[in-house]
């Protein structure tokens, strides 16, 4: 009897490691079917009113994107929101992260207040922020601008408000996430370099330019790579405040999907244009990932 049992749980084992893969290939196959699935009604005329007539139309869906002016606009929001977002938000994040890794009185309650807007849900950060850039007298910012004299600022109602509205609240939301992982950076640097530097006569700045920053460089691409694909793909925040107004000026590539596919029912444009933005995302990225793997594996050595 002992020698059948030892003998059924090898077999028994056999389907151990295929149990285990199973929530793995689950994911895996809840994440490639929907991903197949649009990337079939991209090559399709596919109307949301007319569900079960479409045909294939190969890439006319794509070809069409780049004679529509909205698409042009829609993608150098995109880009260009994308290059001044991540360059103010790494600046002062990095502003932040030296702040607060100074040895100064209450960082350790500074720092846990600095989590207060990752609490947030951005939806709800998105029309806090709304109500108080309000144009009439029932927005706070205004309010406080009328005691030194300014008039009411028109915030989400003119193009350029709008868009500088949107980056700071953006930056208001996202801010923490780049200052931690740059304190994190900060306390993970080496202490010797330091030393011999203070011993050779360095002042702070020449420790900052010649020390810190090269350490720091591999954890300032890290959060470049994290708001890189953030800020392309960023809905939440436009959605709550403009909806990519006023006159399109604040709508970039996930608005435009949005309203095509679910206002206009244009599903195979929507999705599409949701292609195009997802390779846009994966190949920064993919850039940027490769150049923090060679900043890396120059500090180390």
């Amino acid at each position: 009897m002992q020698t059948k049992a030892l003998r059924r749980r090898p077999r028994q084992g056999r389907f151990l490691p295929y149990l285990l893969l199973t929530p793995a290939l689950v994911l895996l196959v809840g994440m490639v079917y929907p991903f197949a699935l649009g990337l079939y009604y991209s090559l399709t005329d596919y109307w949301l009113q007319f569900p079960r007539r479409f045909r294939f139309i190969w890439l006319d869906n794509y070809i069409g994107l780049f004679n529509r002016p909205l698409f042009s606009r829609a993608l150098e929001f995109t880009i260009g929101y994308t290059l001044v977002s991540v360059a103010i938000q790494v600046g002062l994040g990095l502003a932040v992260a030296l702040f607060l890794h100074a040895h100064i009185p209450g960082r350790k309650v500074m720092r846990a207040m600095m989590l207060m807007p990752l609490m947030i849900p951005p939806v709800i950060a998105a029309l806090m922020w709304k109500i108080m850039m309000d144009a009439t007298g029932a927005g706070i910012l205004n309010y406080a601008l009328s005691f030194i004299g300014v008039a009411p600022v028109n915030w989400l109602g003119s193009p350029h408000g709008a868009t500088i509205s949107v980056l700071v609240i953006d930056t208001w939301g996202n801010l923490p996430f780049i200052s931690l992982i740059l304190l994190g950076g900060l306390q993970s640097l080496p202490n010797e370099p330091y030393e011999a530097a203070r011993v050779d006569g360095a002042g702070a700045a020449a420790m900052l330019r010649y020390i810190t920053l090269p350490l720091l460089l591999p954890f300032l691409i890290l959060a470049a790579t994290f708001r890189v694909m953030d800020s392309l793909r960023i809905f939440d925040v436009i959605y709550a405040t403009t909806s990519g107004g006023p006159d399109d000026a604040t709508t970039n590539l996930s608005i435009m999907s949005y309203e095509y596919a679910f206002h206009w029912y244009q599903m195979g444009t929507g999705v599409a244009e949701a292609i195009v933005l997802l390779a846009m995302v994966v190949a920064s990225s993919f850039v940027l990932l490769r150049l923090w793997h060679r900043t890396a594996e120059s500090v180390v050595q």
